[in-house]
């Protein structure tokens, strides 16, 4: 079955909803827009790009509700907030483990997996007892056009 944007748009609604149910954070029509912006994001946008993109979608949103609705959503553990040496932070919606390449060039964001059957604590030399909880990881280069997602690329 081929996906439509109508059907994506409400998968990611779906989604949003389960996800704050979860956290017991409440659900309010400002929250649902900018979760629903995120998720169907794979640019990791700012809080400036996600506040455009939703207005799109939602009108009556103002930028401090967008970045209330982030800081929310970011301690609820629902989202990553993404801090990239000196620019605006960034957000991804992708909970399980894996790092973030940044392009240096044109400073443009992928998710990489680790490789199957490979955990965290296999990647690093930790000191005994240490217990990872989370990983914050960015590696820094060239991300060739052929490794960025549809949305990304310049065509």
């Amino acid at each position: 079955m081929r996906k439509t944007k109508g059907s994506s748009s409400k998968n990611a609604r779906n989604l949003a909803c389960s996800m704050v149910r979860m956290a017991g954070v409440r659900m309010t029509r400002q929250r649902r827009a900018v979760l629903e912006t995120i998720i169907s994001s794979t640019d990791h946008p700012t809080a400036g790009q996600i506040y455009e993109r939703t207005c799109r979608n939602s009108a009556g949103i103002s930028l401090a509700t967008v970045y209330n609705c982030l800081e929310t959503m970011s301690e609820a553990g629902l989202i990553n907030q993404l801090r990239f040496d000196n620019g605006p932070s960034r957000y991804c919606p992708n909970l399980v483990p894996h790092v973030h390449v940044l392009d240096d060039s044109s400073n443009r964001v992928i998710d990489v997996k680790l490789k199957p059957g490979i955990r965290i604590e296999d990647v690093f030399d930790l000191p005994e007892g240490v217990c990872v909880r989370s990983m914050d990881a960015c590696l820094h280069g060239i991300i060739p056009e052929h490794c960025l997602p549809p949305s990304q690329t310049k065509s």
